[in-house]
């Protein structure tokens, strides 16, 4: 008997101290709400108290709206895709952030000078944008885990097999946005912003060696083509030759190697192969694929920069959002202003 008693008084603590921890939280959740009255209240009191200046500061911010949108040019946004392996996210940054700062001068002869374009067209340029097709994260990700295969010892074939699978297309792909105070200079600046990239010396020369390499490659693989059916032809007389003369001295060289007879279907196989790779580096070296334009830009008639509703209300908005702050201000003043009377007897 004395010994369950006290188990019993535990049980009851317990109970008593999880009853007392819900209560706690119940009464958080509570005391949080009644703050978030206490506050709508608040406002509601000084909305009241200062309707006079509030209701001037709307009036006013929906005026200045209005002039903002009568007096300040509409600009116009327009975005390309451009893709090459040479490009990376701080290459591109760096390069739109020394436009911008060139469109940022009161001359734009500089901006002019670097896009090669004329002044007037460089007057109508408000800022240059943009943002990679494939976010850094993934990116990284998909380093990190081919990374994790290659630690894992699995076999080559396999690691490659699975890259192609999650590797990401259009990793290499950003998107550049112009803002635009004339859509008719677009056309125009597409090609000075594409030149703009490609001549940079750290692409330009990465381009020239590797449009080189594939000439070299081209001329390679044309010859060995070229030798190739002269030995498929030279086969082809062989076996025939000795079809027609079974029991002839005909030569067997073309087709024997040092190790036996030479599978005919390997040297057919090897000239489909050879042509495909031929094929493949002349597509790729017309389509210069090493650096392109994915999807130029689109000439919109309706302007990125907001209408007049628009405009009224995001001035409306802000001088409501500085009048509050002047209230606030006010509010905190006379409340210190009673603590330092109550306080000090003053």
């Amino acid at each position: 008997m004395t010994d369950q008693a006290p188990q019993n008084q535990n049980y009851r603590d317990d109970e008593i101290d999880l009853r007392k921890l819900f209560q706690a939280i119940g009464n958080f959740f509570i005391n949080i709400g009644r703050s978030f009255v206490r506050l709508i209240i608040a406002i509601r009191r000084v909305t009241f108290n200062y309707k006079v200046l509030l209701i001037a500061a709307a009036v006013v911010g929906l005026l200045a709206g209005v002039a903002a949108n009568q007096f300040l040019k509409p600009y116009y946004k327009t975005s390309m895709l451009l893709r090459s392996g040479y490009l990376n996210a701080k290459l591109v940054d760096n390069s739109l952030t020394k436009l911008n700062l060139l469109t940022e001068e009161e001359e734009k002869s500089g901006l002019a000078k670097v896009l090669g374009i004329s002044e007037e067209v460089a007057e109508n340029i408000v800022e240059f944008e943009f943002e990679p097709f494939v976010a850094e994260a993934d990116v990284v990700e998909i380093e990190l885990l081919k990374q994790k295969l290659e630690d894992l010892q699995v076999e080559t074939q396999d690691i490659d097999r699975v890259i192609r699978q999650i590797d990401i297309e259009n990793r290499n792909t950003f998107m550049i946005s112009v803002l635009v105070n004339d859509v008719t200079i677009i056309e125009n600046l597409e090609e000075a912003l594409v030149s703009y990239f490609r001549d940079n010396p750290f692409v330009a020369n990465r381009i020239k060696t590797n449009r080189e390499r594939l000439e070299q490659l081209i001329a390679k693989l044309t010859n060995d083509v070229a030798m190739l059916d002269s030995l498929k032809t030279a086969y082809n007389l062989n076996l025939k030759l000795q079809a027609e003369k079974p029991g002839s001295d005909a030569t067997n060289n073309v087709y024997l190697g040092e190790s036996g007879a030479v599978n005919p279907v390997t040297v057919y196989y090897q000239g489909i192969n050879l042509f495909e790779q031929l094929q493949n580096n002349k597509r790729t070296l017309e389509l210069g694929s090493d650096f392109e334009v994915v999807d130029g830009f689109t000439t919109f008639s309706k302007p990125e920069s907001p209408g007049l509703l628009k405009s009224m209300v995001i001035g409306a908005g802000i001088l409501l959002g500085l009048a509050y702050l002047l209230i606030i201000l006010v509010e905190v003043n006379k409340y210190l202003n009673r603590v330092e009377k109550e306080g000090f007897g003053v």
